[in-house]
């Protein structure tokens, strides 16, 4: 029953991923640095968040009754199927990438440095609450939009900034906090939960380290020199 009932709320949740979960709010500081390069660390993203996955099918053969006996016996594998990549890996280098030329810096003229991101501690803070009472109601409360279950994660965001010779100049950390829920007619599903709390967490805390920035943007730009 329980199997069936996530399938309705799957396909009843009203919200969806929607460009602007995905993407950061265009708000330039007022004192914005050169332009620079944005750097992530891909083996970072992949080791926070999941590296992708593969699915597919196998299938054996086998000989393995010979003259009346067992003998002589030979399988061999196939295996197709499908790699992809966690969407949230992608989610994370577009809003960084935009935060930083659209909001931290000028997009123009001779880059003066590099501003590289790297996450830390992910954490998640999932309560039991919603399924508790979800299951002891058989689902019942979850037709009237009650959630079905949470999505709370923390994060924590750091950004350097380093001039040509790839000395850091200044160095930021924000941590972030945010939860999602899994409803029927307004909340998400449960492919789109998570992937929607990861972009508000990284938009969150490059949101605190853009202000941060702004404020130092004059001695940032005498040490780019």
């Amino acid at each position: 029953m329980k199997r069936y009932f996530l399938l309705i709320l799957m396909l009843s949740a009203c919200q969806s991923i929607k460009y602007q979960d995905v993407n950061p709010m265009i708000s330039p500081n007022a004192n914005k640095l050169p332009a620079m390069e944005p750097m992530v660390d891909m083996y970072n993203l992949e080791a926070v968040y999941t590296g992708g996955g593969y699915t597919g099918t196998a299938d054996n053969y086998g000989i393995g009754y010979v003259n009346n006996g067992w003998g002589n016996w030979v399988q061999t594998t196939s295996v197709s199927g499908t790699q992809y990549k966690d969407a949230r890996v992608n989610d994370v280098i577009n809003i960084f990438n935009k935060e930083v030329k659209e909001n931290i810096t000028d997009p123009y003229g001779e880059r003066k440095g590099y501003i590289s991101l790297k996450l830390g501690y992910r954490g998640e803070n999932d309560s039991i609450f919603y399924s508790l009472v979800s299951a002891l109601s058989l689902w019942s409360v979850n037709l009237l939009g009650f959630p079905a279950n949470e999505a709370k994660q923390s994060l924590e965001v750091e950004v350097e900034i380093w001039n040509k010779k790839k000395e850091i100049v200044r160095r930021y950390t924000a941590n972030a906090l945010n939860v999602e829920y899994i409803a029927m007619y307004w909340g998400y599903d449960e492919a789109d939960v998570y992937r929607k709390v990861a972009a508000d967490n990284i938009k969150q805390a490059l949101e605190q380290i853009r202000k941060q920035i702004n404020n130092d943007a004059e001695e940032i730009k005498l040490k780019l020199k």
